[in-house]
């Protein structure tokens, strides 16, 4: 299965457009995708509008990065990013201090083949076969 997708530059980084599905609603963001995160995450502000606090998580986390160690929760949700809908998916929610939505993660990146246009602003997404 095959999509294709546009992207954003916010700054240097690439910003693709993501809906996350949560217990009380839904939301339209703007993720980084980012291979150096393992997980995909989300800020609070994000998590809380969808209705998830840390009372509904799955579990813990620590976020570090070259300037912080960040405390954070684990959610389920549904995430639909680069064309395809993902659900139950472990997403990360933690304050990531950059002024951005959230970071779209290598556990949901490793299951696509992706090829980055950066003149046409186009991103070609392959899903793998399971």
């Amino acid at each position: 299965m095959r999509a294709e997708t546009t992207f954003d530059l916010v700054g240097d980084l690439i910003g693709v457009d993501a809906v996350i599905t949560g217990p009380t609603g839904t939301a339209d963001v703007k993720l980084i995708l980012d291979t150096a995160a393992v997980m995909t995450t989300v800020v609070p502000s994000v998590a809380e509008s969808l209705g998830y606090t840390a009372a509904l998580r799955v579990g813990w986390s620590v976020t570090r990065t070259a300037a912080a160690e960040e405390r954070g929760y684990i959610v389920r949700a549904e995430l639909s990013a680069l064309g395809f809908p993902m659900p139950n998916h472990r997403i990360v929610v933690a304050d990531l201090g950059y002024g951005i939505d959230g970071l779209l993660g290598i556990n949901f990146l490793r299951h696509f083949n992706l090829e980055i246009r950066f003149a046409d602003r186009r991103i070609l997404v392959e899903k793998i076969a399971s």
